[in-house]
């Protein structure tokens, strides 16, 4: 905990290596498993999939809440403190995965054999899956305790190692089980198994990092549960957006165009998701570090965390940004083969949602430490409302591309005309200046860009599936050294390349984007 920064690097370095191994296996396994499912059974448990993804609502926010609290009490000593917290938490969380599981039966008992345009045997086979697929999100509701310790101490390097062993046994696991012939039960069995078994791993590493932990019911605090809840319902409200928007698209995609188009979406769903998650590594772990500034009131470090954050942050989405769209028409036809272009519409705008959500990653992290979580809560249920209202009207006319769109406006609106200004007026921080000090960087750097990708695409015309990747991070080498180089001043190549070793952010002044 002396050491944020480094525990930021290892952290941010351990989750890139996780997610190079995760896009790696997804590559492969992805047209490999299609193939041997077929589109009907893959888009049959992307339906499944998302119809579960809802169930992580009944954390009901009380997972970052009790990071907060272990934080915050890891932060005084307190440890009879961490472990009345991480003892309540256990028991209230074992009550969610009984409510959740409860769900998942009534969903696989009546809601599945109404849903449209699934033949018989598709209800039958989505029934299973999703029972199993419904248990392990149920034991996994207790098991996040234990993340709450290692996500309070910051040990974010040793269980990013864990996360990386158990993709590449479950990626094993899934090649052989599908070369053996196996269906979609039998792997999707398989998978939950192992997924099951890896929490082992996680509980032995909250106990290495806090070996005081002690759980027990006598330790049950109803005040415990009292002032969490009153934090984590609007982070609940928040998880509620979140899911209903990444999972919306493909239930209505399934209910008015059917189970093919779902597995078509799902193509650029993926290439966009794997864009916005080869730029948000660091985002990810700013949380628990915010809320240590926020609890000792260090004002001027919350102010560079913004500023440096999201300039780094719009930085790197808008380079691979560039990359993806120059050369994702190649990338999707040597990637799944012929008959999936149609998927390309919906990637672009997908893209550019992605550029938006990982820019203002810092945004949300300095308004939820900051005590500003209704703001948040709100902007993102309005954000999830009209991607509802946008999705439904637009995929009835313009098909898999409407669902795009609806999630790009909404995601729009939500973070750059409501949370942007939010947190700006928070710091006393000019909104013009901001924009300014956060967008130059990457606008200059988009110039070099944009030419050795034209460059690149008319000559070089990469045609297999390793010379597109050379060719992208030759772009992207290409527009880093601008960013580096003619998009940074001096001072702020010296504070980001020099002084690495700082524990603290250097201060920026009030009222000064800088």
């Amino acid at each position: 905990m002396k050491r944020p920064l480094w525990n930021l690097i290892t952290g941010t370095v351990t989750r890139y290596v996780l997610l190079f191994v995760n896009i790696a296996i997804g590559i492969f396994l992805m047209p490999f498993t299609m193939h041997h499912l077929g589109k009907p059974q893959y888009g049959l448990w992307m339906l499944v999939t998302s119809l579960t993804g809802y169930l992580q609502l009944l954390d009901l926010g009380y997972g970052n809440g009790l990071v907060r609290q272990v934080t915050q009490a890891d932060a005084r000593g307190d440890d009879e403190g961490m472990n009345g917290a991480l003892s309540t938490f256990l028991f209230v969380y074992l009550g969610i995965g009984a409510v959740a599981f409860g769900a998942v039966v009534i969903l696989a008992s009546f809601a599945l054999p109404r849903f449209p345009n699934l033949s018989p045997d598709e209800v039958r086979t989505a029934r299973l899956v999703l029972l199993i697929v419904g248990a392990r999100a149920a034991i996994a509701f207790p098991m996040s305790v234990f993340g709450s310790i290692t996500t309070a101490r910051q040990r974010f390097a040793l269980t990013g190692s864990i996360a990386i062993v158990v993709a590449l046994v479950q990626g094993a696991a899934t090649y052989l089980l599908l070369r053996a012939g196996y269906g979609l039960v039998p792997l999707v069995s398989v998978t939950t198994l192992l997924a099951i078994a890896s929490y082992g791993a996680y509980i032995a590493a909250a106990i290495l990092t806090f070996p005081g932990l002690r759980l027990s019911p006598r330790r049950f605090s109803v005040g415990q549960a009292r002032e969490v809840t009153s934090f984590s319902l609007y982070l609940f409200l928040i998880s509620l957006a979140i899911q209903f928007g990444y999972n919306i698209d493909n239930v209505i995609i399934a209910a008015f165009a059917g189970t093919s188009a779902v597995a078509v979406y799902a193509i650029a769903f993926r290439l966009a998701d794997y864009q916005r998650q080869l730029c948000n590594q660091f985002n990810g772990l700013l949380f628990p570090v915010v809320v240590r500034f926020s609890a000792a009131d260090e004002v001027d470090s919350l102010r560079a965390t913004l500023v440096d954050g999201t300039r780094i942050a719009f930085g790197l989405i808008t380079g691979v940004t560039l990359c993806l769209v120059t050369f994702a028409d190649r990338l999707v036809a040597v990637w799944m083969g012929p008959g999936f272009a149609d998927s390309l519409p919906a990637l672009y705008v997908l893209a550019a949602a992605g550029t938006v959500l990982v820019a203002a990653g810092p945004l949300g992290n300095l308004l939820l430490a900051r005590g500003r979580h209704r703001v948040v809560a709100f902007s993102c249920l309005g954000e999830a409302v009209l991607n509802l209202v946008l999705s439904i009207w637009l995929v009835r006319r313009y098909g898999i591309v409407g669902a795009a769109v609806g999630t790009a406006v909404s995601v729009t609106i939500s973070n750059v005309l409501v949370q942007m200004p939010a947190a700006c007026r928070l710091l006393d921080m000019p909104i013009g200046a901001f924009l300014r000090r956060i967008s130059a960087p990457a606008l200059i750097a988009l110039a070099p860009g944009v030419a050795a990708a034209w460059l690149l695409r008319t000559t070089a015309s990469p045609s297999t599936f390793v010379e597109i990747v050379i060719a992208g991070a030759i772009v992207g080498l290409v527009y880093v050294a601008a960013f580096i180089g003619l998009g940074l001043d001096r001072i702020d190549r010296l504070r980001y390349f020099g002084r690495m070793r700082r524990v603290n952010p250097q201060p920026v002044a009030p009222g000064v984007a800088s």
